[in-house]
């Protein structure tokens, strides 16, 4: 009697362990692979070919001739498309801007923690400002809003199910490279188009703190740091020549198990539209 009374409590303590166990699966799942903001769909005013068309299908030249030193960006919006920041704003005043790079899952808002709220709050929380693994992409307060600075830095995890900027290692096959070289970014006002001219494996240091954008000299540095070939994890086109006037664009996350190395794929400045 003993005995079965002994294998009942075992069976019991069995069925409650495995409860547990797909009770934490599920909580798993929901803070590291599910992330309601990552459905969130750009909100448009006008409907556009770009939108309709596949991640697969090519595009033509941008609407506006870039500046005479830049002439290879591929991709393009089919008219001036305008994001709805209206929309946007009743779900986060945060959200300042818009991130579209064809051909990949790079779809997304941009957020900035407000005045008294750390930067990396947005590291781990969606756009709803719900704690969530998977964050939301975000720049930090030393960057402004107009992408007016000589570099602004985007973050965004490199989520295993392929969302956030988990896509950007797209750019480290070279055939993906060269054909595809246009990121957009959208802001209440304004459509920037950047040429991505380099795509490498660097280490985890701060960049706005390790070089002096605002100076010349440590700018040009930088700008130069950009353009060297790398032996590993590396791509840069050829013949980009880039100047202080120049303003950079650099999406940074990380590399699948390398805590202390990013991956960062950089444009430079190409196009600015007014959309209003």
């Amino acid at each position: 009697m003993k005995k079965k009374s002994g294998k009942i409590i075992w069976i019991v303590v069995l069925i409650i362990s495995i409860l547990i166990f797909l009770l934490c699966a599920g909580y798993l799942v929901k803070y590291f692979v599910f992330d309601p903001s990552q459905n969130l769909t750009r909100p448009t005013q006008t409907q556009t070919a770009s939108q309709e068309a596949t991640k697969d299908e090519a595009t033509a030249a941008p609407t506006q001739e870039p500046t005479s030193r830049f002439k290879e960006t591929t991709a393009k919006l089919e008219e001036t498309e305008t994001v709805d920041f209206y929309e946007l704003m009743q779900i986060n005043p945060d959200i300042y801007a818009w991130i579209y790079i064809p051909n990949t899952n790079v779809d997304y808002p941009v957020a900035q923690s407000a005045k008294g709220i750390s930067d990396s709050f947005y590291l781990d929380h969606n756009v709803y400002k719900n704690y969530q693994f998977s964050g939301t992409i975000y720049s930090e307060k030393q960057n402004a809003k107009d992408f007016s600075d000589p570099c602004t830095v985007l973050y965004g995890h490199n989520m295993l199910n392929g969302s956030m900027f988990a896509s950007l290692h797209n750019f480290n096959n070279k055939e993906f490279f060269d054909n595809n070289n246009t990121m957009f970014v959208f802001t209440e006002d304004k459509l920037y188009t950047y040429l991505i001219y380099s795509a490498y494996q660097y280490d985890d240091r701060h960049l706005l703190n390790s070089f002096n954008m605002n100076d010349d000299s440590s700018f040009r540095e930088y700008l130069d740091s950009t353009l060297l070939q790398r032996p590993y994890y590396c791509n840069v086109r050829e013949d980009i020549k880039l100047s202080t006037d120049d303003r950079i664009l650099t999406l940074s996350t990380c590399m699948n198990g390398g805590g202390n190395v990013r991956y960062l794929v950089q444009g430079v400045l190409v196009d600015v539209q007014d959309t209003e």
